[in-house]
């Protein structure tokens, strides 16, 4: 019993020192990382921020897509790239000769 109680007061007096800068390392570095919180712009809580965001995007995909707008908008684009390969062939054609 008593190798107990040797082994319990020696464990204290290794640990108290240890426990006791605890605090104060903690207080330390909270106010070095409110310092430096403060120089930054405030941004508000990043919790809302994501929240809005997850917000924003179910938003934007609950919406059908957009339908094209102006004189193309009823082209296809397979229609519009076939004419692009045939003027670059004819640009061509008359670059040789």
């Amino acid at each position: 019993m008593r190798k107990l109680a040797l082994l319990l007061a020696a464990a204290l007096l290794v640990t108290a020192p240890l426990v006791a800068a605890v605090p104060t390392d903690t207080y330390a570095a909270a106010k070095k990382a409110k310092k430096a919180a403060s120089k930054k712009e405030a941004k508000g809580d990043p919790n809302t921020a994501f929240l809005r965001a997850i917000t924003d995007l179910g938003n934007s995909l609950s919406q059908p897509p957009s339908a094209a707008k102006g004189k193309d908008a009823k082209k296809p684009k397979a229609k519009k790239a076939k004419k692009a390969k045939k003027a670059k062939k004819a640009k061509k054609a008359k670059a040789k000769k």
